[in-house]
């Protein structure tokens, strides 16, 4: 009796892990308002961008404030990786701006141009206040100080890793930076610039990270690849994803024509 006692009590057990790990996630709510796209950062706001213009919430669906500059165009990239500093990027216009909490502009707008680049393709938050660019045209990764002065780039990488190399995202998470090729793969580099290791995952245009794993969409269903152990699982969603999204732990968002839709965990 003890041995069966014992086996149903280890058979409950993996049931409860196996239930923690597949935990599923329903709509909370609808803000209607049309966005192109989102982003929610990890103090659980929400950011929809859409015609040069940002518009921010909490957690609740409240707006907060806004943000409009025509000038920047529709294809602007936003990183909210320090929700104290964002960093807003038009790669049409080579035009780099800083907000902070409340959308306000921190310093005088960057025009990448003017500093003497033909081109650049990304931008990304870095630590103590520093960001990242991304030079297509020399295949190099730039960090730059919270003065605009430049601390270190990269060997380049297309030569390196001997592929083409047409990043078309960048994230820098936990001392790591994060490029996406999605023809190729997506390639991590230490935040010196040094190369680590590339993550087979291909087709990913947009990285999504959070709590350790990497989040992506694939035939309309999300999934997570752990970057500690390699494991995969399938994130449990009432709906296919046919449309821009962005997640942390507590709440996924999709932009859509609607307006943006809140996912939260059930409980």
């Amino acid at each position: 009796m003890h041995k069966i006692g014992l086996f149903f009590i280890l058979v409950f057990l993996f049931i409860g892990i196996s239930n923690a790990q597949e935990a599923s996630w329903q709509q909370t709510k609808l803000l209607e308002n049309p966005v192109s796209k989102v982003k929610v950062d990890q103090l659980n706001s929400i950011y929809g961008i859409r015609n040069g213009e940002i518009v921010k919430y909490d957690s609740q669906g409240k707006l907060l404030t806004r943000y409009s500059n025509k000038l920047i165009g529709e294809e602007v990239k936003l990183d909210v990786t320090n929700p104290m500093k964002l960093i807003l990027f038009s790669e049409d216009q080579m035009r780099l701006i800083f907000l902070d909490s409340r959308l306000g502009e921190l310093r005088q707008e960057i025009n990448l141009f003017n500093e003497g680049y033909e081109q650049i393709s990304l931008a990304a938050t870095s630590h103590s206040n520093g960001f990242w660019l991304y030079d297509p045209i020399n295949f190099k990764l730039i960090r730059f100080d919270q003065y605009f002065k430049k601390e270190r780039e990269s060997l380049n990488i297309a030569q390196l890793l001997r592929v083409e190399f047409y990043p078309t995202d960048m994230l820098e998470v936990d001392n790591k930076v994060y490029l996406t090729d999605p023809r190729n793969g997506i390639y991590v580099f230490d935040v010196y610039g040094n190369y680590i290791k590339r993550i087979p995952i291909k087709e990913i245009s947009e990285l999504h990270i959070s709590d350790q794993r990497l989040f992506f969409e694939r035939g309309g269903k999300l999934f997570g690849f752990n970057l500690i152990d390699q494991a995969e699982e399938t994130v449990q969603l009432e709906r296919s994803i046919t449309s821009p999204f962005a997640m942390n732990r507590n709440m996924i968002c999709f932009a859509t024509s609607k307006g943006i839709i809140i996912y939260k965990s059930k409980e």
